[in-house]
């Protein structure tokens, strides 16, 4: 008997967690199509324009899709629930998984060709930035240490001379010491910011995380409260 052949899923993944936005389609692993955008702003004027865009051009409609992907942070409270709430409304709207993803495991996935612990650091503004711990064995990535705030000069006495590669955006550079740029440990491995296609590369990989169902939600990673629950506690 000749069995039927299984196409491989149709992916529309977003993250909107930082500057660097980008939206993604993949079918399977393959990534079809993307777009990549750097602004300061938030998304939520372009971002639905954007996904029609990046569909039309791919030649796919909205009813093609399989899973809906969204990086869930660390990064930008608005930009994360700008993407977050984008893609449980079509995931819903689609009846369709949808799934949630860390910014920072996704950038620790990018090196997975390593071996042993790797760092994940991104700015997280107001001079501090976000970490990540992750070990890395054999094209696998294992989270060691949930993502935490730090002040750079903390976070670089707090790692020392460690055997531990370090990864992320240009704030990787506030967390290296001078022993790191003559050769030394940590070392800097350069990652990709733009982080739809391996979100949603992950999304794929781990079926058990989607979720479905008449009322989906998702729980974002912020981190560091938003401004409105800060100053609420400060006046307190």
């Amino acid at each position: 008997m000749i069995m039927p052949s299984i196409l491989p899923l149709k992916v529309l993944s977003v993250d909107t967690s930082t500057a660097r936005g980008s939206i993604a389609l993949l079918e399977g692993v393959e990534v079809r199509a993307e777009l990549r955008l750097f602004s300061p702003e938030t998304h939520s004027a372009r971002l639905l324009r954007s996904i029609e865009f990046l569909l039309e051009s791919g030649g796919w409609k909205l009813s093609d899709l399989n899973l809906v992907a969204v990086g869930i942070g660390p990064g930008s409270f608005t930009g994360i629930r700008i993407g977050v709430s984008t893609a449980l409304g079509l995931a819903q709207t689609l009846r369709i998984p949808f799934a949630g993803v860390s910014g920072l495991e996704a950038l620790a996935h990018q090196v997975s060709y390593l071996q042993g612990r790797v760092g994940v650091v991104m700015d997280a503004q107001r001079s501090q930035v976000y970490y990540g711990e992750y070990l890395s064995t054999h094209g696998r990535v294992r989270e060691e240490r949930k993502p935490s705030l730090w002040h750079p000069a903390d976070l670089r006495s707090k790692l020392g001379r460690r055997r531990l590669f370090l990864t992320g955006d240009a704030s990787v550079d506030q967390v290296m010491g001078a022993a790191c740029s003559q050769g030394g440990w940590p070392r800097a491995v350069p990652g990709d910011l733009f982080l739809a296609a391996g979100i949603g590369k992950l999304a794929l990989a781990r079926k058990r995380i989607w979720r479905t169902g008449e009322f989906l939600s998702c729980e974002p990673v912020y981190i560091r409260p938003p401004d409105a629950i800060r100053t609420r506690i400060g006046r307190s």
